[in-house]
């Protein structure tokens, strides 16, 4: 059994004596295919790519149990600084925005080495996002700008190029990140001192609608920044600073959102991002304030969150984005502040505990590392 099966296995349980079973099963883990209507995904491997906002690049690392090892002519040259970074589901395509004016994209080749789309010109102009996502069916892509404006773009999924929607206003905000429920019916943007925006989506026809819903922040002085849903679309969870914690509110079918009992949960100082791992089990936050990622348990019953042993784990300087790998065994970071630009950890196996695995410079520093993102 392969190291990453196995790390995967183990996180569920899974005895290894039952090897065959969990092979034909994926260790009981229900997945949609990744691979269907799309012709450019690589297919082997897995990848992280970093933004660098200082350097106008993109780094490209292949990740395994032995570390992080550069991807051929890595870091990829950008010409402007990014501001945000995402790829497909299939990792078949990468796309960079720049609040330059522009939105470009890349094919992901053989060994993880990227390659610019569009004889290399942007493949969207004319707008300046500052946050870019991708739905969970890697068919359409979204682009927040502080106009505020959310807009909408279609996803050739053999030819990685984009063709515009249409867009719709948002409420009053510095629109910084968008996710979708992984059930494909919601969007959430975050506007900061503004709070979160409640969408509407379809993920088949790609239909994007305001709800007239919107969360607030605890306090007029307090900022929205991360967020994330849990895999069963539950409960979304929204970094606040101000009380320097994460909030957990369920999902209503409608979008509408309640704040449980407990929440906010503290975290440490300057909370900008917020990850649920893969399995629902566990919720991390990066700490941009004190270089820091706070760890809990998710309880999926009620949404309550437990400190993890040993949280907070220390990380870089500003850390400012996470991401979980491929194989769902690693959690990466990347450091705005460098020192290091990117840091992965190990998740821990049943107790969501953060190790320390590899670290990496993601160009000639200062790179200003400020997303990253996983492919395979």
């Amino acid at each position: 059994m392969s190291p990453s099966l196995r790390s995967r296995c183990e996180r569920f349980g899974a005895p290894v004596l039952l090897v065959v079973l969990l092979l034909m099963a994926g260790c009981g883990k229900f997945f949609v295919s990744e691979s269907s209507g799309s012709s450019g995904s690589s297919g082997t491997g897995n990848y992280l790519y970093v933004a660098n906002a200082t350097t106008g690049s993109v780094a490209g690392f292949s990740l395994s149990s032995s570390g992080l090892a550069v991807t051929s002519n890595s870091p990829y040259s950008l010409g402007v600084a990014p501001s945000s970074i995402a790829a497909t589901p299939n990792g078949a395509f990468t796309y960079v925005a720049s609040l330059a004016g522009a939105i470009y994209g890349y094919s992901v080749g053989t060994g993880g080495a990227l390659s610019l789309l569009n004889s290399g010109s942007a493949v969207v102009s004319q707008i300046s996002p500052n946050a870019i996502a991708i739905d969970p069916t890697g068919k359409w892509l979204v682009a927040v700008d502080l106009t505020p404006t959310a807009y909408l773009f279609s996803i050739n999924t053999s030819t990685g190029l984009l063709t515009s929607a249409g867009n719709i206003a948002l409420d009053s905000g510095s629109p910084n990140a968008i996710t979708f429920t992984p059930a494909g019916t919601l969007a959430y943007v975050s506007l900061g001192t503004g709070g979160v925006d409640i969408l509407t989506f379809n993920a088949s026809t790609g239909a994007l609608g305001k709800s007239n819903l919107i969360l607030k922040p605890k306090s007029t002085n307090n900022a929205d920044y991360g967020l994330a849903v849990d895999p069963e679309s539950k409960y979304l969870f929204v970094t606040e600073t101000g009380l320097n914690g994460v909030r957990v509110l369920s999902i209503a079918s409608n979008g509408g959102l309640t704040e449980i009992s407990g929440s906010p949960y503290a975290t440490g100082l300057g909370p900008v991002a917020v990850l649920v791992d893969s399995t629902g089990s566990y919720v991390y936050v990066a700490n941009r304030t004190d270089g820091t990622i706070s760890a809990f348990t998710l309880t999926s019953s009620t949404g309550a969150l437990s400190k993890i042993s040993g949280s907070p784990f220390t990380t870089g300087t500003n850390p400012a984005s996470l991401v979980e790998d491929q194989t769902d065994a690693y959690l990466a970071v990347a450091n705005s502040g460098g020192s290091p630009d990117l840091q992965v950890f190990t998740i821990g196996s049943g107790t969501g505990a953060l190790t320390s695995l590899a670290t990496a410079t993601t160009g000639t520093d200062p790179t200003g590392a400020l997303a990253v993102v996983s492919a395979k």
